[in-house]
């Protein structure tokens, strides 16, 4: 009995005084507060219940070569925030660097970390950007300027050639160490005008130049003046279109002729594009005409000028021959073009004093070739011509034959 009971006080007595403490854990965590010449470094250790310290071991390469003092890790049996504060770095440089602890039982070493100490602050950085609201006499011209981490100022140089010759207002791009979008306006540009321009940024380390982007001002049409000759315009001839675009850099200006044919149910269609000449003009011919016609032009710019929409009236073709017959008399006839079935024709004879005295009227009729044809007849001789209304809902204007004169 007294032999148990001093086996179970030697169990109970023993594991907390005969079990050893093992070597402590280390485990290499990251950098912060990094500058040109610092960092801190960070990690964390377990003592694993015995006194221990750790260092972090650091250098330009995996042989490190450089250590931080030592630091007490306590002796607890959890882990516990290791930190060293690292001075004397070089600027822009990569480091190595592993987290050290050491007790009673070895030494544990953690894994290979690396960190880069911050560049030193160099000129800005400078990249042009588009231009925007582009209009016939101004833009916005935007850019990034990165600071670099001090004060910078920038602006734009603009101008018709990379000479530029003109600049905006000096403004604040702060001293960020990020790039930030930046903007200014320019106005006083010349219409249809192509434009040259780049950010440039300085700072006390320097100035940086964006590259050369250019851009056009706008054509400003404003207006387009237009007229017809011949209008009436005979029926399956042509008239031409004569026209003006006004306006500020309309020179080579797209002007665009578009026409809806009687009686006007379907939509307008395409007849033509032209440049227009330095001072704005042009002219198109149009044709053949076989009816009223509706015509209108625009400009194919971005700021659109229109013309109003005018009508080329069409007239019939009016043949007009004589011929002999008995009793001393002569006929007048001729076809008419095209066929105009409730047509009337008017006979006239020049006076005297050269006016057109109407004498007689008449109905036209059939003709083949969907054409229609007329007749009179005359005793006296004179100059003779034939006026034919086409009374055909306004598709057609009024034809008039050649003056024939008929003598004995």
């Amino acid at each position: 009995m007294r032999v148990a009971m001093l086996v179970l006080a030697l169990a109970l007595v023993v594991p907390a005084a005969a079990v050893a403490a093992g070597p402590p854990s280390a485990t290499t965590g990251a950098a912060k507060n990094v500058t040109q010449s610092a960092a801190t470094v960070t990690g964390t250790v377990d003592p694993q219940g015995s006194a221990t310290t750790y260092r972090f071991e650091y250098g330009t390469s995996t042989t490190y070569g450089l250590q931080s003092a030592e630091a007490d890790a306590g002796s607890g049996t959890g882990a516990v925030d290791a930190s060293a504060n690292l001075s004397g770095l070089t600027t822009d440089t990569t480091y190595h660097y592993r987290v050290v602890a050491t007790n009673a039982a070895g030494t544990t070493r953690g894994t290979d970390h690396t960190v880069r100490t911050a560049a030193a602050p160099g000129p800005p950085g400078a990249t042009t950007g588009s231009a925007r609201n582009i209009t016939p006499v101004a833009a916005r011209l935007t850019a990034s300027v990165d600071p670099n981490g001090r004060a910078t100022t920038y602006h734009f140089e603009y101008g018709t050639t990379t000479g530029y010759g003109k600049r905006t207002a000096e403004t604040s791009a702060g001293s960020g160490q990020s790039a930030r979008s930046v903007s200014a306006s320019i106005a006083g540009l010349t219409p249809n005008t192509r434009y040259h321009y780049r950010v440039v940024a300085t700072n006390d380390a320097g100035v940086a130049r964006g590259r050369d982007r250019n851009f056009t001002a706008l054509r400003n049409p404003k207006a387009i003046t237009v007229s017809a000759s011949p209008n009436p315009a005979p029926w399956s001839g042509s008239t031409t279109i004569s026209g003006r675009v006004s306006g500020q850099g309309v020179g080579g200006t797209t002007v665009v002729l578009e026409r809806q044919d009687f009686p006007f149910a379907g939509p307008y269609y395409l007849v033509a594009t032209k440049a227009a000449a330095s001072n704005g003009s042009f002219s198109f011919k149009v044709g053949p005409l076989w009816a009223l016609a509706r015509l209108r032009l625009t400009t194919r710019t971005t700021i659109v000028a229109a013309s109003p929409v005018f009508e080329v009236r069409n007239a019939l073709r009016v043949g007009l021959r004589a011929r002999r017959i008995s009793g001393g008399r002569v006929r007048l006839q001729g076809a008419v073009s095209p066929a105009v079935p409730n047509g009337r024709a008017t006979l006239q004879k020049r006076s005297p004093r050269g006016r057109w005295v109407p004498l007689r009227r008449a109905g036209v009729h059939p003709l083949a070739g969907a054409r229609s044809r007329y007749r009179f007849t005359v005793r006296r001789r004179g100059t003779y011509r034939v006026v034919v209304l086409p009374r055909d809902a306004f598709a057609h204007v009024r034809g008039t034959s050649r003056a024939l004169r008929v003598g004995r």
